[in-house]
């Protein structure tokens, strides 16, 4: 019974691997610069689409941490004339959702919709991505709200210990720095407009896409939402990461009945 059980696991990873080694990703630049990457698959009527940025918050300037966040998470709350409510009403009415965040060292937006309303989502998400309108009033009101949560992570002992540990790991670099009251109370709408011309390039782009499409159709729509992106130069590299000399140890104290204990090295670089 236990060689039987054995033998049907070996199978299923067998079956498992040979699927993924089945798997298709095709790969290309738009005419504009940007990679894509896409996979065919026409089992359910359904596209998922994600573009991503070297648009992070490793790329805050100084003084202004949190830039990131708030240029990527402003652009949709209103572009192309259209208000946050319209363009929340807009994917509603059709079944589709955004999503997207912003992590240290990109800033992303996805979509996934049904294949027969692909176009008007499309439509909604370009705008954001190439005529975001930043409204002052809701800059205004999100700065606040940004505020509000930053004052009451002070007080949370996760939120101080993992500002501390970047801190300590990275230095200077650029992944040591976080958003503060005071930074983000300095970030005006011209720093919004700025940072997007800067970072949302249409060179620095990778858009992916899997679902119920033909390659011919791909090529089309990351065309369509890589050409009206700004057109400048391809994102610089981030400096190198210096490796700790020695190792530090912080410990603060803090009312809380638990005690959070982070360690950590600088891992094996990507590739």
């Amino acid at each position: 019974m236990k060689l039987q059980t054995l033998l049907l696991l070996l199978l299923l990873n067998l079956i498992v691997l040979s699927s993924h080694a089945a798997v298709n990703i095709q790969h290309w630049q738009t005419k504009s610069g940007s990679d894509v990457y896409f996979v065919e698959n026409h089992d359910l009527p359904i596209l998922d689409l994600s573009i991503s940025f070297h648009a992070g918050r490793a790329r805050d300037p100084q003084g202004k941490e949190g830039l990131a966040s708030v240029t990527r998470h402003m652009m949709g709350l209103g572009a192309g004339g259209m208000t946050e409510e319209q363009i929340t009403n807009a994917f509603a009415d059709i079944g589709a959702q955004k999503g997207g965040s912003t992590n240290i060292d990109s800033a992303s937006f996805s979509l996934r919709t049904l294949k027969s309303e692909h176009q008007k989502a499309l439509a909604v998400l370009n705008k954001i991505l190439h005529q975001p309108d930043f409204p002052e009033a809701i800059l205004a009101r999100e700065k606040k709200r940004i505020v509000a949560g930053l004052e009451e992570a002070k007080t949370q002992p996760d939120s101080i210990a993992s500002k501390t540990f970047m801190k300590a790991l990275y230095g200077e670099h650029p992944y040591g720095h976080s958003g503060e009251v005071e930074t983000v109370n300095a970030i005006a709408r011209n720093d919004l407009k700025t940072y997007y011309q800067q970072y949302y390039t249409a060179k620095g782009a990778v858009v992916a896409m899997i679902g119920d499409i033909t390659k011919s159709e791909a090529e089309s729509i990351a065309e369509e939402m890589t050409s009206g992106l700004p057109q400048g130069k391809a994102v610089h590299s981030l400096p190198p990461v210096a490796l700790p000399h020695k190792a530090i140890d912080k410990r603060i104290p803090h009312p809380a009945s638990q005690a959070h204990v982070l360690m950590g090295y600088p891992g094996i670089k990507r590739g």
